[in-house]
């Protein structure tokens, strides 16, 4: 069995926020159990002095690590997020999310220099169950979870401003408590308010507007669950919307048939559409996304406020284009709040751009097609936290280390000197999730030579 000196290393400044941790120190007492070496970059930045570490490094010490800045010693380094490009060790291990394999612009350098640092490097994200779902997926429900209150606190701060009482007014932002018991009890508490008091009879029935039915969408509903609202399907939202209570609130989940509909110059005849399954109406989306376009403008009208829930790459049709919004905002402004808990900037949502928890909510304006940072303004208030998760860093991260356990052995005792990494000893689920072995594309992921062409 291979001994590997295992590195935690602390996320960088840029990634404001952020102290989440791929190894929580229960699992670091089980990697030293296991006779590696362990080395912990301390939990304070020694420039800026920012906390960037949920959890103390006496609780690594006591676990058997040695904390230190320099993680020079180390073969195999666990992170999360992207690495800053001077901290990106020669002939090391990786394993973080990089944010790489779609080709997404911003990383490609840094993609470039773990290659010329003769790097390995294994995505998070990549690491999947034979039937391709993934296998660390906590900061997904997390992401849920915070981007759902985080929505509620934001539009409560909206109608605050515009002098209306309104229960989510005693929504806090995730991170005012980092406790995920806390605040959920505070939403038990607002669904006996809204049942005895009810929401303002001046503003609509409240409908949440929930795009997609994943991991991200579950964790949201969740949390919006606690409210004991009406779940209801999307051809009953006009009448929810003209005739429904104000002692409760609604939800509507949509799916890949709600969200789009065929164009008119579609492949397929909409007649023969019509009669398909569901599953087949997915499938056909997926294998010709050109065919479809949002049909969101049938439901919009109705909806306080949206959470978009959906991964999204640009060959598929935008849910709101700036166009598509204009046109709704002319003649529907019911919406309040969009919660965009999969933030990707000019994405599903064109006018989606990348925001941080101490800077959350921008207010975009349809008209003006103008962001304008902060809770005033004419428009909708949109929050789109990149880091979501991190808003609950020490449950989120128990749990990512959790989702890990079953791999965790076969990374710390791979042999990362073989020639290749099908003889590397490692799991399979993450043999696949490796992208660069020692500075060279893989075979899976050797479409992305393309991505660092020209890169200097």
């Amino acid at each position: 069995m291979t001994q590997n000196t295992i590195g935690i290393r602390r996320e960088d400044l840029s990634k404001r926020g952020e102290k989440r941790v791929a190894v929580t120190p229960d699992f670091a007492q089980k990697i030293t159990q296991m006779g590696h070496s362990l080395l912990v970059q301390p939990r304070i930045h020694p420039t800026e002095g920012t906390l960037k570490r949920a959890f103390p490094d006496e609780q690594y010490a006591t676990a058997g690590a040695e904390i230190t800045e320099d993680l020079g010693a180390a073969r195999v380094i666990f992170g999360l997020k992207e690495i800053e490009l001077p901290h990106i060790l020669a002939d090391k291990t990786y394993l973080c999310f990089s944010h790489t394999h779609k080709g997404q612009v911003k990383n490609r350098k840094m993609l470039k220099t773990f290659m010329d640092q003769r790097a390995t490097l294994i995505d998070y994200e990549l690491v999947t169950h034979p039937n391709n779902a993934r296998i660390i997926t906590a900061f997904t429900y997390y992401a849920g979870y915070a981007g759902m209150i985080d929505t509620l606190w934001t539009v409560g701060k909206r109608y605050e401003m515009a002098g209306i009482d309104h229960p989510f007014a005693k929504v806090p932002q995730s991170i005012e408590t980092e406790d995920l018991g806390k605040i959920k009890d505070i939403l038990r508490g607002l669904a006996g308010e809204i049942k005895e008091n009810g929401t303002p009879d001046s503003l609509p029935p409240f409908i949440n507007l929930i795009l997609g039915t994943g991991k991200t969408s579950t964790g949201a509903q969740e949390i919006y669950d606690l409210l004991e609202g009406e779940a209801v399907g999307p051809h009953y939202l006009e009448q929810i919307y003209r005739e429904g209570s104000r002692d409760r609130v609604y939800k509507c989940v949509l799916d890949i048939p709600d969200m789009f509909r065929l164009k008119s110059d579609a492949s397929v005849e909409f007649t023969d559409y019509q009669g398909w399954t569901r599953d087949q109406q997915t499938q056909h989306y997926f294998q010709h996304p050109e065919d479809f376009e949002s049909n969101l403008d049938k439901y919009l009208p109705y909806a306080s406020i949206l959470m978009n829930c959906i991964l999204w790459s640009p060959e598929f049709p935008r849910t709101m284009s700036k166009d598509f919004t204009a046109a709704q905002w002319a003649e529907h402004q019911t919406l309040q709040a969009i919660g965009d808990i999969t933030c990707d900037p000019n994405g599903s949502i064109e006018f989606s751009k990348e925001t941080w928890i101490d800077n959350p909510v921008y207010i975009y304006d349809p008209n003006a097609r103008t962001l304008t940072d902060g809770f005033d303004g004419e428009g909708i208030a949109v929050m789109a936290v990149t880091n979501l998760p991190c808003e609950f860093s020490a449950d989120a991260s128990q749990q990512f280390s959790t989702d890990m356990t079953d791999i965790l052995p076969g990374i710390l005792t791979a042999n990362y000197d073989a020639a290749s990494v099908g003889e590397s000893g490692l799991p399979e689920a993450v043999a696949k999730a490796a992208i660069l072995w020692n500075g060279e594309l893989t075979e899976p992921y050797a479409y992305m030579q393309e991505f660092v062409e020209g890169v200097e």
